[in-house]
């Protein structure tokens, strides 16, 4: 059973980063060790004014000192929302300590949508996820994120148009991913993510647009990505059962008689991971 090392904040109440990675990785057959970067009263959308943040840096080191002693080492790496920029540096530091000589890494930058940066992070810290990218075995930002990281203008990219896509893949690449994923590809009245490989590869997977926006969804596709391609190794699979899953989660929530607007309710479809 492979074990993959979860990364990001804990926010307590909302539904995201590791509250929603541990049982998306859990229910797909993988295991989920977790080091936390932060403790969150709640996530950082507009619903939840005054959060609580609580930088979990030291105890972050003290950890990862420990593990290098007991000569821990994981399957693959998955980084997510971190906090600070030096978290960033403390984990190009380490991650090459923690991963089995053929171990994986994945990068989700999870710093901002719709062209704007969540609350807290900026320019530099943007720059301090492009570094993270150099090293990724796979990258799967949304276009936000690959814009604010690559120095484009997000308004000026349709995430329509396929040339488009593609040159922002193919920048991600030269910046140092192995593999590249972009999520919120459009066509028409569908949504998904395409692929690019270094090898110049490119894969598409899309389903029926749901207007209804809800916190968490990246976190989720990431997260159904990483742990069905760590457990079958078919990465064309994985990407195609994220972008089922996160409509289908999307839907389960607005059916519900007390629908949220905070996060989405992932735990009424994690069948269709642990059926697959």
């Amino acid at each position: 059973m492979k074990d993959v090392l979860i990364i990001q904040d804990v926010s307590s109440f909302g539904k995201c980063s590791t509250t929603v990675a541990l049982p998306i990785i859990s229910a797909s057959g993988v295991t989920g060790s977790i080091l936390p970067t932060s403790l969150l009263s709640t996530h950082t959308g507009p619903e939840f004014p005054g959060f609580t943040f609580l930088d979990l840096f030291e105890n972050m080191k003290a950890t990862l000192d420990h593990w290098v002693d007991l000569g821990i080492k994981f399957d693959a790496v998955y980084t997510g929302y971190l906090g600070m920029i030096e978290h960033v540096d403390l984990l190009l530091e380490y991650i090459p300590r923690l991963l089995k000589d053929d171990g994986e890494i994945f990068i989700d930058p999870a710093f901002a949508d719709n062209g704007e940066y969540y609350h807290g992070f900026d320019e530099e810290y943007g720059k301090a996820q492009l570094r993270l990218v150099e090293i990724a075995d796979y990258v799967f930002p949304n276009l936000s994120e690959a814009s604010l990281m690559l120095g484009l203008d997000y308004k000026s990219i349709d995430p329509n148009n396929t040339k488009d896509v593609n040159d922002v893949l193919d920048l991600l690449l030269k910046a140092g991913a192995k593999n590249a994923i972009l999520t919120g590809v459009r066509e028409n009245d569908q949504i998904g993510a395409r692929l690019k490989t270094s090898d110049n590869e490119t894969y598409t997977s899309l389903e029926t647009y749901i207007t209804q926006n809800f916190h968490g969804t990246g976190d989720v596709f990431a997260s159904v990505v990483v742990g069905n391609y760590l457990r079958t190794g078919n990465i064309h699979d994985a990407i195609d059962l994220a972008v089922k899953f996160v409509p289908e989660a999307i839907k389960a929530t607005l059916e519900d008689e007390n629908p949220i607007t905070y996060g989405v309710h992932f735990e009424k479809v994690l069948h269709l991971l642990t059926n697959h």
